[in-house]
């Protein structure tokens, strides 16, 4: 009987340990985005794409042209908005990247079947979905609408 709950005890922590090292190891892959040049990010988003809508090689070339555009026009936004800003700069920086991700997206839905569109829409909420649960656990206020792509 003591030898079964050692035992079980074992498996237990072995699995927490596993766990907490797979924990730390997402912390530091997005701590590596976070850091990454454009051109990373708009190369993981591609592959992201890739793996997620079955992307050809065509598709995936012009995803991440695409995605570089948008990350290149959201960068001197994402770098004010960590300084001082007012709320009405905030508001424009806003409706600004609001709009960079919108030609985004038009750009994207040109070359996507309607299948990968499909697929894409659901990627879209299930991001949106997961980003006002964090705010919600932060306590914060989640905006009726949440514009994507907006890099945390």
């Amino acid at each position: 009987m003591k030898k079964a709950l050692i035992t079980l005890a074992l498996l237990v922590m072995t699995g927490a340990a596993v766990s907490a090292q797979e924990n730390t190891t997402v912390v530091k892959d997005k701590q590596k985005m976070k850091n990454a040049s454009p051109e990373e990010k708009a190369k993981n988003g591609a592959n992201h794409a890739e793996k997620k809508l079955g992307l050809t090689a065509d598709q995936k070339a012009k995803w991440e042209a695409a995605a570089l555009t948008r990350i290149q026009a959201n960068e001197p936004h994402r770098t004010k908005l960590k300084g001082s800003t007012t709320p009405e700069e905030r508001k424009q920086i806003h409706a600004s990247v609001k709009e960079n991700n919108k030609k985004f997206d038009d750009s994207v839905n040109g070359f996507l079947t309607a299948e990968q569109k499909t697929k894409f829409d659901a990627m879209k909420k299930e991001h949106r979905d997961k980003k006002i649960a964090r705010m919600k656990e932060k306590g914060k206020k989640a905006p009726d609408e949440l514009e994507l792509d907006m890099e945390d």
